[in-house]
């Protein structure tokens, strides 16, 4: 299995070179599809290819993912319905021949037209999370969280539910009242631990999201919450209420993502009690490009 991927998203541009299943080469730029523009496309693929070096090759399939192939990207590769067949999930994605030198596929995203939900590069890493993990539900966390629950008896993905807490969480700090004038933050646990329990409030019903959301600045000013500790309280706030309402009792979760905001759903699901499995972000996307691979090329 020798072929390049790219995680090509609306803010960046990740490219890895994969030999024999494994990689070897990667290189990132801040060139997201959102950045640049579209007629620019192809010539940023081909020179940002050629920065991998001696792991780059001409003839080596490239299998693009994410942004990319949406309506701003070099072509729209649609979306998969859900409820989704694993080998659809797996299936070939769409060529484009004549972009650069390389055989070149877009991968299309997976949506639920029942619900209105879309996903567009998480679905590459939750396929390989399908072949790391028994489980059934996945959450693919980041800026917006990808929830997914599958079918393994029918090997399907049945659900699919966006949670946008990343999103809402550099918002809220960067460009709400909840962060003028905060000192430099500084993780605390206890903070962050707080902000779970309040999360704990609001799914017992004694209290709403809205409402906490901005008692976390009257906290900071009544002196009740250090107020450089804002952030880990907010943080611990809004991890922990997608962590409750995405979880389906207690069935295990696999979290995918970051090893740094993986560390802080791991410190949620010991608050939470909550059975969890954690799998790093480029660990699930390279076994789940290995599978597309091995079912087409």
């Amino acid at each position: 299995m020798n072929y390049i991927a790219v995680d090509w998203g609306t803010s960046n541009f990740r490219a890895l070179s994969v030999r024999d299943g494994r990689m070897i080469k990667t290189v990132e730029a801040d060139c997201g599809v959102g950045k640049c523009q579209r007629d620019a496309l192809p010539l940023i693929l081909q020179q940002q290819l050629l920065r991998l070096g001696e792991a780059y090759d001409e003839q080596l399939p490239v299998i693009l993912c994410g942004m990319i192939g949406s309506n701003i990207g070099l072509a729209d590769a649609g979306y998969l319905t859900l409820p989704l067949s694993f080998s659809a999930l797996f299936g070939k994605g769409q060529p484009l021949p004549g972009i650069i030198p390389n055989p070149v596929s877009l991968r299309p995203g997976i949506c639920d037209r029942r619900v209105n939900e879309i996903c567009r590069g998480e679905e590459m890493q939750l396929a390989g999370a399908l072949m790391l993990s028994t489980v059934k539900n996945f959450a693919a966390v980041g800026t917006h969280s990808k929830w997914l629950r599958i079918d393994r008896q029918q090997q399907q993905v049945t659900r699919l539910q966006t949670l946008m807490t990343g999103e809402l969480y550099a918002l809220l700090l960067n460009h709400s009242v909840l962060g003028k004038g905060l000192p430099e933050q500084c993780w605390s646990d206890e903070a962050f631990l707080s902000g779970i329990e309040t999360a704990q409030t609001i799914q017992h019903q004694q209290t709403d999201l809205i409402s906490e959301l901005f008692r976390c600045r009257g906290r900071y000013i009544l002196n009740a919450l250090a107020a450089e500790a804002a952030s880990a309280w907010l943080s611990g706030l809004l991890i922990g209420h997608e962590v409750l309402l995405g979880a389906t009792g207690p069935e295990t979760i696999c979290f995918i993502g970051s090893e740094s905001l993986l560390a802080h759903y791991r410190l949620a699901c010991e608050a939470l009690n909550q059975p969890a499995e954690f799998l790093p972000a480029e660990t699930a996307l390279i076994a789940g490009l290995n599978e597309v691979f091995r079912h087409d090329y």
